[in-house]
């Protein structure tokens, strides 16, 4: 009996498995139709590529019925080859996002992971209970976490172009058969389809908004007004960084020389470069030429650097209606280059129209003047100057020879007083006398700005230096200008020839870093030494690692107490930069501010450290710490001259929630004196907004009583190079003694830097002055350390 009854019961439940797989297999093809027909609205009412990628992840979970479902799409990664990067994701109950968050920025392309696995494979990869030991854990551990018991990716890929993979995953098993993954291939397939059609749209009206843009240029078809707009127009359109025409030298097709360079939103001026070994070369051979990344490395040594951040390259060339070259067009981008469809066919319109117009224009000769012509003297450019010596070095008769480039000292400071339209006056009466001066077998060229250079003859570095006292010369008298008088000096570099080099760059360079190091060491005339390159690639090292090191916030900010003599007590601290490179090493400020100030970084450093003092006293107000008195800041002149200075310092105040009145601006006596009357209204602004402003280093620049009692500053700071000797120098004493009488005089304080001994301090006391700082009180210290020993608790001497 018991046997029957379990028969029976075997054969109901036979029956019964039968009907669940019976509704299971139901349920699936409803599942599957359902999700057949919402498929193809993905292509038909979705705007967006995300959108797209979006809705296909929604649609599997609500209506393919998985638990969760995402897609990582390929991105260009800068620096590197393609990523992995989150662009889309659905999932039942909201547990996939808190792991595959768009947060998490890059997986990385290279990475045994699912999407990578598919894509390497070419094929949809199924894992079943996440548990494979190829997989890095954190995959493994993420999927287990949501409970995932079948996970498959899907490549998606059209035209044998992948663009991502699309991944989902069951908290059941057995969910997964045949027909289900043909069903969700179909899908991927939709969404490839998508994907591609989307790009191509978008693509199309890129080069119809291509189109439209050289059509406008039409109005200007002239010269150089043209090229310049076609220029603009050609790097705008493809959100290039860089656009160029240039054009072949007649006489040395060796040579090109550009019409019109445009970089990062400005036109710059024209040079010629030398074309073998670089992707212009290649350009005029095979008519193009496509650099997918790191195209910096392959840029002729003319550009001196400026364009090393560059990594996509595409050129073509420009060729007449003969067939024969002319030269080429091209553009570079900071990217790699992504969609090189696209730029070659906008390139190549672009290239059609300008070959067209240059072939139209009947004055060749005026082409040519536009390129090896300097417009505002005159006088033979860089192009022409390069093009010249490169004959001068060929000719096998030539004798010793020197090169001398002449920059003028403090040019900038009369375009800023006088105006731009003045200082071009007075570049041309330079060219005038400089050309005036000149005797037989020299060549004077402007290679642009406030630099000149000359080739003459010089068997020997006496006669170099002879010549170089002789252009010094014709600069010295008074440049009388519209009632207006203005003296230059010039810093003059040499290089000889075949002393220090033999090919015309090489020239030019030596001769560029002599002229940096006459500056440096404040000479009229250097002469190159081979010590002098390794110096100069130090520099340029550093330069490099600064700007990146200000980029990424990298630098501290060091604090340095300042005390009141009469009883010890803090009334003060000054924020000082302080840098430790990782591959540098801890770079001192008189190393780095030097470098920072010729390369113009000071305005961007100068706004890293008023965010970072503003974020600091913040924080030790939130730590229930006050700092007595004002944090000084530094001011460079190149901060001061800039017009933001006043709306940055108000914005970080703001932002940190700062009152002004805690910060207090050193602004050096020579920084505020390049133009006086912008100086003593800027002060007047920044004092009306309650910050405090101390003249810095004073005593050694050169201010008139006259504009001291104008300037609307707190305190004067005496200079350590007065306080480290005034107790033996009886010069540098009557300097500090006159100091403080005369700020004292004015209602000014005085403030005293460098003290290391306690007789300094005593007596800068007993002449007046009250305030100080120096090693003698404390070093300048990490925000933790100076809290710790100043903030914290009274310090007395």
């Amino acid at each position: 009996m018991l046997r029957v009854i379990a028969i029976l019961g075997g054969t109901e439940l036979a029956r019964q498995l039968t009907q669940d797989n019976v509704q299971v297999r139901l349920r699936r093809k409803k599942r599957a139709l359902r999700l057949m027909n919402r498929r193809h609205d993905l292509l038909m009412h979705t705007g967006s590529e995300q959108q797209l990628l979006q809705a296909a992840c929604s649609v599997a979970v609500s209506v393919g019925g998985y638990a969760g479902a995402w897609v990582t799409a390929l991105t260009p990664e800068m620096g590197s080859d393609e990523a992995l990067s989150i662009e889309a994701m659905a999932d039942e109950d909201g547990e996939a996002a808190s792991w595959l968050s768009p947060a998490q920025l890059f997986i990385s392309r290279y990475c045994k992971g699912l999407a990578e696995r598919a894509l390497q494979h070419n094929r949809s990869i199924v894992i079943e209970r996440p548990n494979d030991e190829t997989l890095p854990s954190g995959v493994n551990q993420a999927l287990s976490a949501l409970g995932a018991e079948q996970v498959v990716a899907l490549p998606l890929q059209y035209a044998d172009k992948q663009y991502g993979v699309m991944t989902l995953y069951h908290r059941q098993p057995g969910m997964l058969n045949v027909d289900e993954m043909q069903l969700l291939e179909e899908l991927a397939d939709e969404v490839s389809l998508g994907i591609y059609s989307r790009r191509q749209k978008k693509a199309e009206k890129r080069i119809q908004h291509a189109v439209t843009r050289i059509a406008t240029a039409v109005s200007a078809s002239n010269g150089e007004a043209f090229l310049h707009q076609l220029t603009v127009h050609m790097a705008e359109a493809l959100s290039a960084e860089v656009g160029f025409i240039a054009l072949l030298d007649e006489q040395d097709t060796d040579f090109a020389c550009t019409l019109t360079l445009y970089v990062e939103g400005q036109l710059q001026e024209n040079f010629a470069y030398y074309l073998p070994g670089v992707p212009c070369h290649r350009v005029m051979v095979e008519q193009e030429c496509i650099v997918h990344k790191d195209a910096a490395i392959m840029l002729p040594g003319e550009t001196n650097g400026a364009l090393s951040w560059v990594n996509g390259y595409v050129g073509r060339r420009l060729d007449n209606s003969h067939g024969q070259p002319m030269g080429l067009i091209g553009v570079m981008f900071k990217e790699p280059l992504a969609d090189v469809d696209i730029v070659r066919n906008v390139l190549q319109i672009f290239a059609a129209r300008a070959a067209s117009e240059l072939e139209r224009q009947e004055d060749e000769n005026r082409i040519r003047q536009l390129a090896f012509n300097d417009s505002g003297t005159q006088l033979p450019n860089r192009a022409a100057f390069m093009r010249h010596l490169k004959h001068v070095l060929t000719d096998a008769s030539a004798p010793g020879m020197a090169l001398l480039i002449l920059d003028l000292n403090h040019f900038k400071e009369i375009n800023d007083t006088a105006g731009h339209d003045l200082g071009d006056i007075v570049l041309q009466e330079v060219a005038s006398r400089l050309a005036a001066s000149l005797k037989d077998n020299e060549y004077l060229a402007r290679l642009g700005g406030d630099e000149f250079v000359v080739v003459c003859p010089a068997r020997d570095e006496a006669d170099a230096l002879a010549n170089a006292r002789r252009l010094c010369e014709c600069i010295e008298p008074p440049f009388n200008v519209y009632q207006q008088s203005f003296e230059l000096t010039v810093s003059v570099g040499i290089s000889l020839y075949p002393r220090h080099a033999t090919t015309p760059l090489d020239l030019l360079k030596d001769a560029d870093i002599a002229m940096y190091q006459a500056k440096r060491q404040k000479l009229p005339v250097c002469v190159f030494e081979p010590w002098m390159e390794c110096e100069v690639a130090e520099q340029l090292q550093i330069a490099k690692r600064l700007s990146n090191a200000i980029a990424e916030k990298q630098l501290r900010l060091h604090f340095q107490p300042q005390v009141d003599l009469r009883d010890g007590q803090l009334i003060g601290a000054e924020a000082l930069c302080r840098w430790n490179d990782e591959e540098l090493g801890v770079v001192s400020p008189g190393r780095f501010i030097p470098i920072a100030e010729e390369r113009g970084m000071m305005v961007a450093l100068g706004n890293w450290v008023i965010e970072e003092a503003c974020r600091q006293l913040a924080q030790w107000h939130q730590q229930g710490l006050r700092l007595p008195g004002q944090l000084a800041i530094n001011i460079a002149a190149d901060q001061f001259e800039d017009g933001d200075l006043v709306t940055s310092l108000l914005d970080y105040c703001q932002q940190f929630q700062v009152e002004a009145s805690m910060l207090s601006l050193e602004i050096t006596e020579s920084g505020i004196m390049v133009n006086p009357e912008k100086a003593i209204a800027m002060t007047k602004t920044l004092k009306g907004k309650g910050l405090g402003l101390a003249i810095d280093d004073f005593g050694t620049g050169y201010s008139s009583l006259a504009y001291l009692k104008r300037f609307a500053a707190d305190k004067i700071k005496i200079d350590i190079s007065f306080v480290r000797d005034m107790l033996t120098s009886d010069n540098d004493r009557v300097i500090v003694e006159t100091i403080i009488a005369m700020a004292t005089t004015l209602g000014l304080e005085t403030i005293a830097e460098g003290i290391e001994h306690a007789s300094q301090a005593e007596a800068l006391l007993a002449m007046g002055c009250n305030q100080a700082q120096g090693y003698y009180f404390d070093r300048p210290l990490p925000a933790d350390q100076f809290a710790e020993r100043w903030l914290m608790g009274a310090q007395r001497l």
